[in-house]
């Protein structure tokens, strides 16, 4: 497939399986419930590319033993042994339906040479915003503590191809915590507050994202803001990204962090874990 092609496919891949997560009924009502947004990629796309990757579309669905009625009963009437076979039959068809709307389009939306997607972000900068809550394990010489907590982010980085991108930015993250006195009681509330500036690393698949990211970490209480204790921080997540709202795409990811802060005396641990919600912007 040409570029064009590859970016149109992956457009509409991405609306059929969104749709199918929650459960996909009569093809007719699913299809037609999609070509507005399909329309959305299809008008940027010339009719020869879009020719192209219908014919592409007609070579896989048979190289997988299509038509995909015909697979499922020969495979035992198991709708998981024709998974592929599937999305790739619902894609064709919502291709169809998007090329008989095709005059639809309005007028200023031209095509784009090459179509780089629009529910997808590849070649491109992109500004990621995200924020939520963490429950925090705190390990120090021989004592541990539970903390809880939540951060914001902001991010800005470089798409590539293939669904790799590389991000930069920084992170602020507020904890609270009810510290042991010399007596082992709790009897004041504690704050602090980490500061993280992060390389992250993403892989994009279809709807899903892993993370993985390091960086330097600054840890602050109240008796003293402007005091920071120099750390580390490394960490790893995997979330979802939705189709595009208007000009974001936002999403959620469940996140593990491991840090240690370096002191004078024995060095702080912790590990964090947490949900967050997320924001892409393609600029």
């Amino acid at each position: 497939m040409v570029a064009s092609e590859r970016a149109l496919y992956q457009d509409l891949e991405r609306q059929v399986t969104v749709a199918a997560a929650t459960g996909w009924s009569i093809d007719r009502i699913e299809v037609d419930a999609l070509v507005d947004a399909a329309l959305d990629s299809t008008c940027r796309v010339d009719a020869l590319d879009r020719r192209g990757l219908a014919r592409w579309l007609d070579e896989e669905i048979r190289r997988l033993g299509g038509p995909v009625e015909q697979a499922w009963r020969e495979r035992g009437k198991r709708l998981s042994a024709v998974d592929d076979l599937l999305v790739l039959t619902r894609i064709r068809m919502l291709l169809a339906r998007a090329e008989e709307r095709a005059l639809d389009c309005p007028f200023w939306v031209e095509t784009e040479h090459p179509f780089r997607g629009r529910q997808i972000s590849e070649g491109t900068w992109q500004v990621s915003m995200g924020g939520g809550g963490k429950g925090i394990v705190v390990v120090q010489a021989d004592e541990l503590d539970l903390q809880f907590g939540g951060a914001g982010r902001l991010l800005f980085g470089r798409t590539f191809a293939r669904g790799d991108a590389l991000y930069v930015g920084a992170e602020l993250g507020a904890s609270a915590s009810f510290p042991k006195d010399a007596m082992g009681e709790r009897t004041a509330l504690e704050l602090g507050i980490d500061l993280v500036t992060p390389l992250v690393y993403r892989r994009t698949l279809t709807n899903t994202y892993l993370e993985l990211e390091a960086g330097w970490l600054g840890h602050a209480t109240e008796d003293d803001w402007g005091a920071f204790d120099h750390g580390v921080h490394v960490g790893a997540a995997f979330g979802g990204r939705a189709l595009r709202t208007r000009f974001l795409f936002p999403g959620a990811a469940f996140g593990v962090s491991w840090e240690r802060t370096f002191l004078d005396g024995p060095d702080v641990t912790s590990v964090k874990v947490g949900l967050r919600v997320a924001f892409d912007l393609d600029l």
